[in-house]
């Protein structure tokens, strides 16, 4: 068996760094493909009402907020949450914040999005 030893010079020990930094992106909390399939779809159906017309995706170390506004330059109407349990690298749990107001909590985001999508046809039923 050979042992291999290979020398770094400075400008590899430099690259190796800004790598590892980089590595600190892995840690961060994203939507999956699928949810942000079924948020988008929801937003689009919003969009087509008139009601909706600008989002933002935001992504922290704890956190991925998908808020929507009324208008570019507003505060956000709704703020799609998802937060990663500390130490449990696969559990989530999903919220929606109305004006910092919570509106539904799960770990399940169909729940959620069913849940705030009843609640905008109710809404428009009764401005009609």
């Amino acid at each position: 068996m050979t042992i291999l030893k290979f020398k770094l010079n400075q400008s590899d020990k430099s690259n190796f760094l800004k790598f590892n930094k980089n590595r600190n992106d892995i840690k961060k909390v994203f939507f999956s493909k699928s949810e942000l399939t079924s948020i988008l779809s929801l937003y689009s159906k919003q969009v087509s009402k008139g009601l909706w017309k600008d989002y933002a995706l935001d992504n922290h170390s704890e956190t991925a907020i998908f808020s929507v506004f009324r208008h570019t330059h507003d505060k956000p109407i709704y703020q799609i949450i998802k937060k990663r349990f500390k130490g449990l690298k696969n559990k989530c749990e999903f919220c929606i914040l109305k004006d910092a107001a919570l509106i539904s909590k799960s770990n399940d985001l169909l729940i959620i999005l069913n849940k705030l999508e009843k609640k905008l046809s109710i809404r428009k039923f009764q401005i009609n």
